[in-house]
């Protein structure tokens, strides 16, 4: 008789909740982490949870059976501005060829080096010599945990003082790298390893504290930005609704506001590069076309590419309602642009509050053109940051 297959275990043998935030197991009632007092948590389906950061973490996941499988699994998960992704694990084999590529092929190509091949080289070049200090600030730089692990690891009264001056120098290199406009951090960090000999469980607990702030100074930093684009999408929401606003020409125009700010269309374009003189040579070449329309005015619309990828969008005032003859002329712009760019792709975008029918049943036929609403826009994008923002703090 064929055996039967095993029944697959799971993780949990009893049930409880993960925190969201530091991957705490809560009795399945709390209303809060035991651990770190947050209130979020995740679904049943997450059976463990560690984070790397903020927004990254790598899980143990229930399978979904759809798909032929039933072990748990282990998940990346990854937050972003615009939503959530994940990975799936399911057999082991998988991630080991992950590791190995990243560690022997793809890693070595962008100069990566394991935590092992670094400590090798910089004993073999002497830790106190410029190469070996070198490597020795790479592995905190890239590995920065492991800077309270080698404070830890030092033994004070294994070394004499001129030895113990040595490590100091050592570890001065490091917190270099890694805080390299930040000479408040280093001077702190170097004050407490000088501490070691005399006050060493001290000394570590005050290090670990130092860590923890750093590492919280560069969330704040990240929550600044944030909210300086939160400030960005309210200026833009007061001028579309402003009706002075498309009468401004030159770099305070909307177009220009939104030029700097192509990331509230797409969170791909916060590098796109503005170009101005296509820009002009595409305005001077409509208004050549219809002077009646536009007599010596240009009109005016974002240009610019991000890699080899022309994009063109045009704002049309709230009131006006999208129609064929704007996306005709839309697609007028990306046509004169081949006689002065060259480019392998491109994308055009018309941004209104309302689309008439027409113009609707002709759009499905112009996969490189994309109607937008300023409401979608607005709202959709203000909703991501406010997210991400909560999620920060």
């Amino acid at each position: 008789m064929p055996k039967k297959k095993a029944k697959t275990k799971s993780v949990n043998k009893t049930k409880y909740k993960v925190c969201s935030n530091c991957g705490t197991e809560n009795k399945s009632n709390a209303a809060e982490c035991i651990n770190c007092e947050k209130s979020r948590f995740e679904p049943d389906w997450v059976k463990a949870l560690r984070p790397i950061n903020k927004q990254f973490s790598v899980q143990i996941t229930s399978s979904n059976p759809q798909f032929g499988e039933t072990d748990d699994r282990i998940t990346l998960y990854k937050w972003w501005p615009g939503g959530r992704h994940t990975f799936h694990f399911p057999k082991p084999n998988q991630w080991e060829k992950v590791v190995d590529i990243i560690s022997h092929d793809l890693g070595p190509k962008l100069g990566w080096k394991t935590t092992a091949q670094l400590i090798k080289s910089a004993t073999e070049k002497g830790a106190k010599s410029k190469a070996g200090k070198s490597d020795l600030a790479q592995i905190a730089t890239d590995y920065p945990d492991l800077l309270k692990e080698l404070a830890g690891a030092i033994d004070p009264e294994k070394f004499s003082a001129k030895d113990f001056n040595s490590v100091i120098e050592t570890f001065g290199a490091i917190s270099d790298a890694l805080t390299n406009v930040n000479t408040g951090f280093r001077d702190v960090y170097l004050s407490i390893v000088r501490k070691l000999p005399s006050q060493k469980q001290r000394a570590l607990e005050g290090l670990d504290l130092l860590l923890q702030g750093w590492s919280l100074n560069v969330i704040t930093n990240v929550a600044q930005q944030v909210r300086a684009r939160l400030e960005t999408i309210e200026l833009f929401e007061q001028q579309i609704n402003d009706p002075r606003t498309f009468e401004l020409r030159g770099d305070n125009s909307i177009h220009r506001i939104l030029e700097r700010a192509m990331w509230l269309v797409d969170e791909h374009y916060w590098l796109l590069h503005s170009n101005k003189t296509l820009r002009i040579s595409i305005g001077k070449e409509i208004s050549k076309r219809d002077k009646k329309k536009y007599g010596d005015q240009r009109p005016d619309f974002v240009c610019g590419s991000v890699g080899d990828r022309l994009i063109i969008l045009e704002l049309k005032r709230p009131s006006h309602i999208l129609k064929v003859e704007d996306i005709n002329q839309l697609e007028t712009y990306m046509t004169i642009a081949e006689s002065y760019f060259s480019f392998r792709s491109s994308h055009g975008y018309l941004v209104g509050s309302k689309i008439d029918d027409e113009q609707k049943k002709r759009l499905k036929y112009r996969s490189d053109f994309d109607i937008l609403f300023y409401a979608d826009i607005i709202d959709s994008t203000k909703k991501r940051y406010h997210e991400f923002l909560k999620t920060l703090e």
